[in-house]
């Protein structure tokens, strides 16, 4: 019985976490992002088919820090969108760099 009541719990804890995550409410900054920095790309391409993520601002700590760009692997029948910053009513948005399936 008490291993039952204990996956159980692990089971509502393991939700929780995820749901907080999941349906977390978007940062808006009231001030705007900086200009985004000119990078030089010095990393050598890992493979062929890598693809670059730029690098951008994000708010941590009540700044701007800048987020170096990466290298990552290609996912087969998509475009990487680059993630920025947008505008809103509420102030500034950051909106993430997605995978877009390819028509």
């Amino acid at each position: 019985m008490k291993a039952n009541t204990f996956t159980l719990f692990i089971g509502v804890l393991f939700l929780l976490v995820l749901g907080s995550s999941v349906y977390a409410r978007p940062v808006h900054v009231h001030n705007a992002p900086p200009a985004n920095k000119v990078v030089v790309v010095t990393t050598p391409r890992p493979h062929a088919n890598a693809v670059w993520v730029k690098g951008h601002w994000c708010w941590k700590n009540n700044a701007y820090l800048w987020n170096d760009g990466k290298w990552i692997d290609p996912k087969p029948g998509c475009v990487w969108v680059d993630g920025h910053w947008k505008n809103t009513r509420h102030g500034w948005e950051w909106i993430e760099g997605h995978w877009r399936k390819v028509k």
